[in-house]
Formats: structure tokens, C-alpha cells, sequence
């Protein structure tokens, strides 16, 4: 395993711009931890991330200050995801009219035992089958398609008696979509299957400024008019297939087609919308997708739900490759501050390559980016055992190559 001997290259910059969000122990702490993730190579323990670090370098803790710099130090964690979308709309030059948008979701994470808060029996539609374990309400933040992860929020199921139960709609309200602070003049999209329908959760994303893009279920009544409504399934069967037309969306740099229809509809409680009903066959089954913005067009409004994969992504690499489900930690809050921490990370290194873009066509994957991160602390620790050891670095052979390459000697 690499050992780290200083913050790696592809961190420092980003991780300087949260100096003023923590104390000076805390600052080092929330850098040691951030570039621990990025290089460690076995599970993503406070251990194992605590062994991360050369044992002889300036500024070396011991385990139990990082469980204490995730359990009890003062730091926000909310500031630390606001700051993240700060720098990110700053990087990827959103600006006045831009769309970006906040995608909300919900994954699991399989635990057990009493000692960790939230842990219980849910069932998991992707397994289709019921687990033990933790349940997280999240978020992604996508503009012209670059996203990172914003949040993630443990949910816990009501027990007797439990005046603060909240439910996780009224979560991904509260505690993401809420306090969320955008510049002015964006365009905001809040996009989300049809599980988290909710016309109170819609009317008040409305009242915040926010337009909606998300799926609904087949059964959901809209209005045609003030005397006529129907169940979108009832009035998809009564469209004849010659009226769907062939649509092209652009999806993650490939080409998907469509045959879809649009219209105008109200619904209660919510008022016009625009319906849209997709099928991949013109005789196949349909989904249905709304819009609070009546003047998206058709290709519009799927390419924007289609965006909502973003999140599905964010959940499958985070913890493929930063351990977002590692932690062994047993309180809600060390294990939220925990999520925040590899969600900095996978910003960072998206921040990076935008500033520094690869040589390459093909744009790099995050894995890709994390060994380069591996790369540069291996460099770095190859090079301070040399000082260490009072040995010139050379300036040829295997290090020019290295050099050539983009990396830091």
C-alpha cells in the first residue's frame, strides 16, 4: 500500500478552499483523510486510512484523533457540501440560464448489528429481496454533463414513541433540496423517479424556484380539461401508435431512440404540466415523465430524466472506488461526515481534470483519476525517502519519463 507522505497534487488546490471551514488539527485532519481515501487500497476503515500515513512524516495522528475529528470535532459537514457545489459551478462555468440540475435518489448499504444507528430491515428493489442494513437519501449535482455526489442523509425507521421521525421525502426536503444555495440567474432542475413523487414535495421545490423533471406512475390521474381526466395509462392506450414520432436523445455520448408523444395536462394539486409517454417500441410498454415546465420540448424533458442515471453512478463508483460504504463507524452524524468526506474527494479529482484536462480524445473514468492520485503519492513518497536519505533526485531515465507524463517531481 502507498504510503502518504504529503497531500497529493491532484487534492492540495481543492482542499485549500475549505481552510477556513475548520480549525488548524481539523484542517489536517479533513486533508489527511481526504487523500487517504484517494490512495488507500484495502477497505476504507478509519484504520486502514490511518496506516495510510507515513508513520515518520511531520504532523502524524494517531487513529483515535481521526475518530475523534469524525465524531466530535467542530466542523459542518453541510458547509463542506455547499463549498463543493460552489466550486464546482465555479470550474464548470455555469453560469445566468446554464441548467443544472439536483438529482435525488436513495441507495442502501448493508450492515448489521445494534451498535450502528439506522440499521434495519429494508427492501432492496435492486436485489429484490429485503436486507439489514442503512438506508441514505442523496443527491447529485449535474450541469453540462459533469456531475458529483452533493449529500447523502441516513434515514431511520420510525420506532415507538419517536417525535422526530421524518420520512424520507421530508428528508431529501429539509436536508438537501432546502438548504441548497444556488447563485441567481441558473436554470434549476430537481429530478427524481416515481417513488419520491409527491405533489407537496413538487409545490414546494416550486416555491423555492426549482422546476421539476421526474417520472410517474401509471396510474397517476391527470386532467385534460376541467371536466375530463384520465389515468395516464388509460389515455396512453387510446393514442394509436402512428402518433408517437421516432425521437433521438443524447445520452452519456450515445445515441437513444425513442418513439414519444407530448402534452399538456394538469395535475391536482401541482396544476399544467407537460406529459410526455415513451416507449422504446412503438408497440413496447410506456413511462410516463412530467415537467413543471411546460416549454421544455419532448427530447428535453428525456434527456434530462435520462440524466438522472448520474446518481445510479455516483452510488455504484463512490463505493467501488472511495469505500463510500466502508466505514465502521456507529453514530449517524460520524457516519454522514464520513459519506461527505469521499464525496469531497470524487470533487476534487472532477475539478482537477476540468482544470487540467488529459492529453487523450476519450475523457478518463474516476477510477482512471484515482490512479493517477496513487500514482502522484507513490512519486512523492519515492522522493522524500531519497531526501530522507540526503540523495540527489535525478533529473533522467525513469523520472523524466514520469515527468513527461504530467506528473509533479
Amino acid at each position: 500500500m502507498v504510503k502518504l507522505v504529503k497531500v497529493p497534487l491532484q487534492l492540495e488546490l481543492f482542499l485549500k478552499e475549505f481552510q477556513d471551514l475548520f480549525t488548524r488539527p481539523s484542517y489536517n485532519s479533513f486533508c489527511d483523510m481526504c487523500s487517504a481515501l484517494s490512495v488507500c487500497d484495502k477497505s476504507k476503515t478509519i484504520s486502514h486510512l490511518s496506516d495510510t500515513m507515513a508513520k515518520d512524516r511531520e504532523g502524524t495522528k494517531s487513529r483515535s484523533s481521526y475518530n475523534w475529528f469524525f465524531s466530535d470535532a467542530i466542523w459542518d459537514e453541510n458547509e463542506v457540501a455547499q463549498r463543493s457545489v460552489d466550486l464546482f459551478i465555479e470550474a464548470n462555468d455555469v453560469s445566468a440560464g446554464d441548467k443544472i440540475l439536483l438529482i435525488i435518489d436513495d441507495t442502501y448499504n448493508e450492515k448489521e448489528g445494534k451498535c450502528t444507528d439506522g440499521v434495519g430491515k429494508f427492501y432492496d428493489h435492486c436485489q429484490d429481496a429485503y436486507i439489514m442494513g442503512n438506508n441514505f437519501v442523496t443527491s447529485v449535482i449535474q450541469s453540462k454533463g459533469i456531475f458529483i455526489p452533493h449529500k447523502a442523509k441516513m434515514y431511520i425507521k420510525k420506532a415507538d414513541g419517536d417525535e422526530d421521525f421524518r420520512t424520507k421525502i421530508e428528508i431529501a426536503y429539509r436536508d438537501i433540496i432546502e438548504p441548497l444555495k444556488l447563485p441567481a440567474g441558473l436554470n434549476p432542475y430537481i429530478v427524481f423517479d416515481s417513488w419520491w413523487f409527491s405533489a407537496g414535495l413538487i409545490t414546494k421545490c416550486l416555491n423555492l424556484g426549482y422546476q421539476i423533471v421526474c417520472q410517474i406512475k401509471s396510474d397517476k390521474k391527470v386532467w385534460i380539461n376541467k371536466d375530463m381526466s384520465f389515468q395516464v395509462r388509460d389515455m396512453a392506450n387510446q393514442i394509436d401508435d402512428i402518433h408517437y414520432k421516432r425521437t433521438t436523445v443524447q445520452v452519456r455520448g450515445k445515441k437513444k431512440f425513442y418513439y414519444a408523444i407530448e402534452k399538456e395536462v394538469t395535475l391536482d394539486k401541482i396544476g399544467k404540466v407537460k406529459l410526455v409517454i415513451s416507449k422504446k417500441k412503438k408497440n413496447g410498454d410506456a413511462n410516463y415523465f412530467i415537467s413543471t415546465n411546460c416549454s421544455l420540448s419532448l427530447v428535453e424533458v428525456l434527456s434530462i430524466y435520462e440524466d438522472r442515471w448520474d446518481i445510479e453512478t455516483a452510488h455504484r463508483e463512490s463505493n467501488q472506488k472511495l469505500g463510500f460504504k466502508d466505514y465502521q463507524l456507529r453514530d449517524k452524524h460520524s457516519i454522514e461526515r464520513f459519506i461527505q468526506m469521499v464525496f469531497s474527494v470524487w470533487t476534487a479529482i472532477v475539478l482537477y481534470e476540468l482544470k487540467n484536462p488529459p492529453v487523450e480524445r476519450d475523457q478518463r473514468t474516476i477510477g482512471d483519476m484515482i490512479d493517477s492520485i496513487k500514482a502522484q503519492a507513490f512519486i512523492d513518497a519515492f522522493i522524500y525517502v531519497l531526501k530522507c536519505f540526503n540523495l540527489p533526485v535525478p533529473d533522467s531515465g525513469l523520472l523524466y519519463l514520469i515527468k513527461k507524463q504530467g506528473y509533479k517531481i
